[in-house]
Parts: C-alpha cells; sequence; structure tokens
C-alpha cells in the first residue's frame, strides 16, 4: 500500500531556525513524494525611522563582524539582505525543498513612536509585547491562512524557544489547530537543548535521524556565516564540519489522535522510531 502523500508547511521565525531543527526531516519528506515548503515569518527589513536597540545594536555588530560603535541604521538593512542570501544559498542544498519569506521584521527591529519593543536580551527572550500580540499576530494569522483556504497543509509550527517571536508562533500554532488545521511541532535547534520542553496533553515526542540527509544538512548549516559566531561560538565552522555541534536527531510532537502523521514520522530514518510520551 503506497503511502499517503502530504503537503507541509513549516514554519520558521528566521531564517536560519527551519534548517538548523529540521533539514533532514524535510529532504527524507521531500523524497518520499510528500511536498515541502518553509515560510519564514520574520524575515523584513527594520522600519524607517528605525531607533536601534541596544540588543539589535550588539546583534549587528557580531554578525558583521563590526566594533558595536560603528553600527548605523544602514547596517541593520545590510544584515537583513545578507540573512536572505544565506537562507537561499543554505536552500540550494535541501533538493526540491521550496521556501518563501514573509515581509515582518525580527523582533529586534519592532517598535513604534521610535520605541523599540525589546532592547536586552532579556526582554527578548521574556513576554512578547502586548502590540505584538494583539495587532501583529493577527496580521500573521491571516497572511498564513491565505495559503492554505481549504486546509489542506500540514503546518509545522516551533515548540520550545522563549524567544518571542518562537513564543508568538508557538500560540498562533495553537490556535489554528483550535480552528481545525492538522498541526504539528518541531523543537528549535539549539534552543531544545536548554531543557525546555512541549508539554501539551495529547501529544507524543518523536524523535527523527536521519544519516542519509545529514551531511547535506550540515552543508547548509555552514551557509549561515553571519550567524555562526553568535550561535556555536569560534569553532563553529570545524565543529559542525566535525558533527559535533549540529546533532542527528531532530524533534517533533504530534498529535496521538493523528494516525497517519504517527505512522509517518515512525518510518523516518533508517531505523524504526520509537516514540516516547511527552513527560510532564
Amino acid at each position: 500500500m503506497s503511502e499517503q502523500q502530504h503537503q507541509f508547511l513549516f514554519i520558521s521565525p528566521h531564517y536560519d531556525d527551519a534548517v538548523l531543527s529540521c533539514a533532514s526531516t524535510l529532504m527524507e519528506l521531500q523524497q518520499r513524494g510528500h511536498s515541502c515548503q518553509v515560510l519564514t515569518i520574520f524575515g523584513g527589513y527594520p522600519p524607517l525611522p528605525f531607533r536601534a536597540s541596544e540588543i539589535a545594536r550588539q546583534y549587528a555588530a557580531e554578525d558583521l563582524g563590526l566594533p558595536e560603535a560603528e553600527i548605523d541604521e544602514s547596517h541593520f538593512s545590510l544584515l537583513v539582505a545578507l540573512r536572505y542570501q544565506e537562507d537561499c544559498q543554505a536552500f540550494q542544498q535541501l533538493g526540491a525543498v521550496r521556501h518563501e519569506v514573509l515581509p515582518f521584521p525580527d523582533a529586534i527591529y519592532r517598535g513604534e513612536d521610535e520605541q523599540a519593543y525589546y532592547e536586552t536580551e532579556e526582554e527578548l527572550f521574556g513576554i512578547p509585547h502586548q502590540l505584538d500580540e494583539e495587532s501583529l499576530l493577527p496580521q500573521i494569522a491571516k497572511s498564513l491562512m491565505s495559503y492554505d483556504k481549504h486546509q489542506n497543509h500540514i503546518w509545522a509550527f516551533p515548540a520550545v524557544s522563549n524567544h518571542v517571536d518562537h513564543q508568538l508562533l508557538t500560540k498562533l500554532g495553537t490556535a489554528m489547530l483550535s480552528l481545525g488545521y492538522r498541526v504539528l511541532f518541531y523543537a528549535e535547534f539549539p534552543y531544545w537543548q536548554q531543557d525546555h520542553q512541549f508539554s501539551e496533553d495529547g501529544w507524543v515526542q518523536a524523535d527523527v535521524k536521519s544519516s542519509v540527509y545529514y551531511p547535506a544538512k550540515l552543508t547548509a548549516v555552514l551557509e549561515y556565516k553571519t550567524q555562526l559566531l553568535g550561535l556555536f561560538g569560534e569553532h563553529a565552522e570545524s565543529g559542525i564540519r566535525n558533527g559535533e555541534i549540529i546533532p542527528e536527531l531532530e524533534r517533533f510532537w504530534i498529535r496521538e489522535a493523528d494516525e497517519s502523521l504517527f505512522r509517518l514520522f515512525g518510518s523516518l530514518g533508517p531505523s524504526p522510531l520509537q516514540p516516547t510520551t511527552t513527560e510532564r
């Protein structure tokens, strides 16, 4: 009996999240005849005028390899352009997996009246700003639902990071599930290594390893040159090439009631999957 074919939409908060977290699974699904597309949500340019927050200046200096004192308004748009270029190069390593970028700006670029919503890293990994919840999230929801008016797709949302952009999209995934969309969640690397846990009732943790596609995933990750130092330190490139930083394991959560997805993810990888119930 042939495997039922699905259309997957993976939601990536930023340019590297889906590739870091799910690249091997994306390639495996695509190879099996499923359709896979990644939508990067927060890939837009900073609004103008833009008053850079403390954390935006810090990240831009680190990513561009410049002294923080030299960072001006032009560098933020340059960084977004570079990250988009890196993302395109990364997806060239993933075969037929499609990708698209939506125009919503990263949290470090959001604010009003030239006042940033998130000034520090602590705030960036804290509680989402009220206007992000009340205004931005409905805009994103409307945009995403336009991709799937007849609810034909399976949506994969981020699950565990405390980054405010990730939190917003986890909430959106839960909301879309309640509206009848088919949804699963994935663990964002490297955040899931920090003891974060997706603890919703009725979900099963599915750990997938795909040695076949792991080398292509590492090559794709290496394309995100602006991010490697900040994420993994000064020996990032050698550590990634040697398989010391990026794990083969990719983690998902699937509803216990979704039997076809459970069977599909149970069959991924070179050896049978042994799912374990999420710890609570």
